[in-house]
């Protein structure tokens, strides 16, 4: 056991003992439900434990301008809602083990249910939510409460958050100190330590994007290592469907090792199987037309966008390329931690990303290099995400037209592509006349720096009771 923890490499020792460490801190700092949109996360694990597919409507025939937002979601437990309303008249401040109002008690001892709607979640996929429902049906089988199950769900998502990133790192065949420091986002540990089902995307984003490129090196790729990369990709679009331009990664595989013909074959294959798949699903979800109907016009703003997409792109760029409002997708990629009301000291994210540069030039022996070609690849998937993400958001929560702003975008958003930055970095040279022993230390001394003052801030935004 001791040689073969031995064999396991120091950045992967590191991202382990670190996100062990302050994944658990985070756990027993935050409150329940205080991570965003979390009670519908939670919501989403807990149906899906009971074999909930579809969301139900709270009241099945709405008027023509009535509110759509909140009518769709499930029957849970009650004690599920006065967790909830606790949390949110008690701010997450001074609160104690159960979370709960004990006005309630009753009503929870007589197992009685009351609907919640999940909003913005009611379409996520079951994926996102393995973890958490493994540990509430722990919890179920074990015969405990509800609040037992949650911590439960938090523990599982850290542990899968962590075991995923960690097989990532492993595979990743550019700078594995830059793929340590984008694990280690305080941002999505925070994630990986609620219910979020975000945390499984940006995990099995960082998984598939190491599992591609450590192809680009090899001689002949099989078909079996194809099917297991269309099987992710499938799911990646079903998690994230703004996801599927990490597809392009396919063409950094060399011609020679991976032909023409196969990549047209198996891309539009993996290509189609990617639509139908995600057709199939959000068939037995909501309709987003009706879903996001309080807010905007999600099939109306595609009309106006095709007609004149100048509406669009002028937004984008006057107040997010060359505006102010793009601060805030910084800020919130790293350090905008509870209901986006726990914000980091801005210092901490700029030595935060400051950290991550100076680690993606750390090159190892055995790196991969890029050519010019796969550069521009490479970039274009990251314009090409941002542009979705950016749009994707648009579309479901901004009136038709709208310029003065893009509601509802935060940069937690950006995380799951965020590997894609490493490889530009890559080089078979060092990079820097620097032991890679000397670098190591001080990335890792400024990562535990940015790690405890996120602590700090939590701790100092959720005092204990």
């Amino acid at each position: 056991m001791l040689d073969k923890i031995k064999r396991i490499s120091f950045l992967n020792r590191l991202f382990l003992l670190l996100s062990v460490v302050f994944g658990v801190v985070m756990i027993n700092i935050v409150p329940p439900v205080q991570a965003p949109d979390e009670i519908g996360h939670f919501i989403k694990a807990y149906s899906f434990s009971e074999f909930k597919v579809r969301p139900q409507a709270n009241k099945k025939k709405l008027a023509k301008n009535e509110s759509t937002w909140g009518n769709f979601g499930f029957e849970v437990p009650y004690e599920i809602k006065s967790m909830n309303s606790y949390a949110l008249d008690t701010n997450g401040k001074k609160t104690k083990y159960p979370y709960q109002y004990k006005i309630d008690e009753v009503k929870i001892k007589k197992g009685e249910e009351a609907f919640i709607g999940t909003g913005g979640i009611t379409n996520y996929f079951f994926v996102n939510y393995i973890p958490q429902i493994i540990g509430i049906k722990v919890g179920k089988a074990f015969e405990k409460p509800v609040i037992w199950q949650y911590y439960a769900a938090r523990y599982l998502n850290l542990i899968f958050y962590i075991v995923i990133v960690f097989m990532a790192i492993k595979r990743f065949p550019f700078s594995k100190l830059g793929a340590t420091i984008l694990g280690l986002n305080p941002m999505a540990l925070f994630l990986a330590s609620s219910t979020s089902g975000d945390a499984m995307i940006i995990a099995m984003s960082f998984f598939f994007i190491s599992w591609l490129t450590s192809l680009i090196g090899k001689g002949h790729i099989s078909n079996l290592k194809l099917a297991i990369s269309a099987v992710l990709m499938v799911i990646l679009v079903l998690l994230k469907p703004t996801l599927i331009v990490l597809g392009m990664l396919f063409f950094l595989i060399p011609n020679k090792s991976f032909s023409i013909q196969r990549k047209a074959i198996w891309g539009i294959s993996i290509f189609a199987a990617c639509i139908l798949f995600y057709v199939l699903w959000n068939k037995m979800m909501i309709d987003q037309q009706i879903l996001y109907r309080d807010f905007a016009n999600p099939s109306k703003q595609v009309a106006t966008f095709l007609k004149d997409p100048a509406i669009f792109f002028e937004n984008f760029r006057k107040n997010y390329l060359f505006g102010t409002k793009g601060d805030y997708i910084v800020y919130s990629s790293v350090g905008m931690f509870g209901l986006l009301d726990a914000p980091m000291g801005v210092h901490w994210i700029v030595l935060y990303f400051m950290t991550l540069v100076g680690a993606c030039f750390v090159q190892e022996k055995d790196n991969q290099g890029l050519i010019a070609y796969q550069r521009v690849i490479v970039i274009v998937m990251m314009i090409l995400y941002a542009i979705l993400t950016f749009f994707a958001l648009y579309q479901i929560w901004n009136k038709v037209g709208r310029t003065a702003s893009i509601e509802g975008l935060q940069g937690r958003y950006f995380i799951p592509a965020s590997l894609l930055i490493v490889p530009l970095f890559s080089s078979k040279d060092k990079l820097l006349n620097i032991k890679n022993g000397k670098l190591n230390l001080v990335v890792s001394l400024c990562i535990l720096m940015v790690l405890i003052a996120a602590v700090i801030t939590l701790s100092t935004r959720y005092p204990v009771g």
